[in-house]
């Protein structure tokens, strides 16, 4: 490990230190993190979303790992003191975030975007986008891929720093079966090994990409289901002169799952998305109740059979509505000098950070990152020429964003681009490519119209529909 420096500390005083550190803030400061962040997750992921994360785990760093960590070259000058180690390392203690495929990964990366920069007691959880480390897109030497970023969890005194490791599956499989964690001293692996872990690494991640497109069509597929156009009411009569479908209600599963939809649509405090209501019946029942849904045919027949007064929103992502009518959240037409002055400084309206929790793909984001997603689909889009629009057209055209935004030294999120896109995509149907401003006025309608749908803020409420655009176009 070699020799330290005269005013350096020997193993004997770390080795207190760490012993007394461990119990009195390490163990603590896991321990809450943990809670806190599930409560994240709890609160930001619908319980289809929740079933893709296979595990969440802890772990406080060992006593040796850290004794090796201190010793090493890039430490070694700076920790003077004992008492300097936690604000120089900052993986003393980790926890691991394992989910189903890539697509996971980002959802997971979304729903702690909006965690506090600073620690407190009503939120105990920070994070530090200047931590990030995304060793997906940008893989180690060794082929090891997944996303780092450090939070902070509040305890009595200094907030501790807690590492965040967010991998797939597969990613992860390939941690445990090379012994990745294990081997942190470079240069030490034989290169025989190294060229077999790399090699590894990269046949995981083309099942990834696999995986990643095998989850893409089975998406596809659920949402064909709930999508279905068939209307509510059958002229079709059984030889009872009953409709087709309620004699299989009257008593055993169906009549059970008329009972779960009423007792979830009763108790939503938000609009609840489609699929993910007849997940929970699949989850409940069995994968095979979307064969036929219970003699209803079509998800929706069954759903308006189960609660025929409850509204559902239009357009390709349905929402169930609240059974209260859910008042919207924006403020008073007497508000309106205020509130404008709130969009134009930047500030994000409470009506989409109502949004973010009802969809949890849409971007809380600066006016300015707006007009450069605008900009950059724009560009990308005219590249990329006209013609029917598609997703790998869309893939395409995000991707071509995303890489020129990077190489001008300006990056932007992937979700965030693949949001517009999408939005614009379906809302425009466009074949020859929309400059930068029209790309922004079509998605700003967009978002206007699906808050309305989604009683967030009512149609007529000039006031807050302007001070919404404004954040999002000036």
């Amino acid at each position: 490990m070699g020799d330290r420096n005269d005013k350096a500390f020997g193993y004997a005083e770390f080795g207190k230190w760490y012993d007394d550190h461990r119990v009195a803030t390490l163990e603590p400061a896991l321990d809450r993190a943990m809670d806190a962040l599930q409560h994240e997750l709890d609160d930001s992921l619908s319980d289809r979303d929740l079933a893709r994360i296979r595990s969440i785990s802890g772990r406080v760093k060992s006593k040796r790992r850290t004794w090796r960590k201190v010793n090493q070259q890039r430490y070694r000058e700076q920790l003077v003191t004992v008492d300097a180690i936690p604000q120089i390392i900052d993986d003393l203690v980790g926890i691991r975030l394992t989910c189903t495929n890539l697509r996971d990964l980002e959802m997971v990366q979304a729903a702690l975007e909006n965690l506090p920069s600073h620690a407190s007691k009503k939120r105990p959880l920070s994070l530090d986008p200047a931590s990030e480390r995304d060793y997906v897109d940008a893989p180690k030497e060794s082929g090891y891929r997944g996303w780092h970023v450090n939070l902070g969890v509040a305890l009595e005194g200094s907030p501790v720093t807690i590492e965040l490791q967010v991998r797939t599956l597969l990613q992860d499989s390939w941690g445990e079966l090379t012994h990745e964690d294990t081997y942190s001293k470079a240069g030490e692996l034989p290169p025989l090994v190294e060229v077999l872990s790399a090699r590894m690494a990269d046949l995981l991640a083309t099942l990834d990409d696999i995986a990643e497109d095998l989850r893409n069509e089975l998406d596809r597929i659920d949402e064909a289901i709930v999508a279905e156009t068939a209307p509510v009411i059958d002229t079709d009569v059984n030889e009872s002169g009953v409709e087709p479908g309620v004699d299989a209600l009257t008593s055993g599963p169906g009549a059970d799952a008329v009972d779960l939809v009423v007792e979830r649509w009763r108790s939503l405090d938000r609009p609840l998305e489609l699929s993910s209501l007849a997940w929970a019946l699949q989850n409940e029942f069995g994968a095979e109740v979307s064969d036929d849904w219970f003699g209803f045919r079509t998800f929706k027949r069954f759903l308006t059979y189960a609660v025929p007064d409850g509204e559902i929103t239009g357009g390709p992502q349905a929402y169930l509505l609240p059974a209260d009518g859910s008042v919207e959240v924006s403020q008073t037409p007497d508000d309106t000098a205020e509130s404008s002055s709130e969009a134009a400084d930047g500030v994000i309206p409470d009506e989409a950070q109502e949004l973010r929790r009802i969809d949890r793909g849409f971007p809380l984001i600066e006016t300015d990152q707006w007009h450069r997603i605008y900009e950059q689909l724009a560009e990308a889009w005219r590249r990329h020429g006209g013609g029917p629009s598609s997703t790998r057209m869309l893939n395409q055209i995000t991707r071509s964003a995303r890489d020129r935004a990077g190489a001008m030294g300006e990056p932007l999120s992937r979700r965030h681009l693949d949001h517009v896109a999408k939005t614009v995509f379906a809302a425009a149907d466009a074949e020859t490519p929309l400059t930068a401003d029209e790309i922004g006025d079509v998605f700003v309608t967009a978002v206007l119209q699906r808050m309305a749908e989604l009683r967030i803020v009512n149609a007529g409420n000039a006031a807050r529909r302007t001070a919404i655009a404004r954040w999002l176009l000036c």
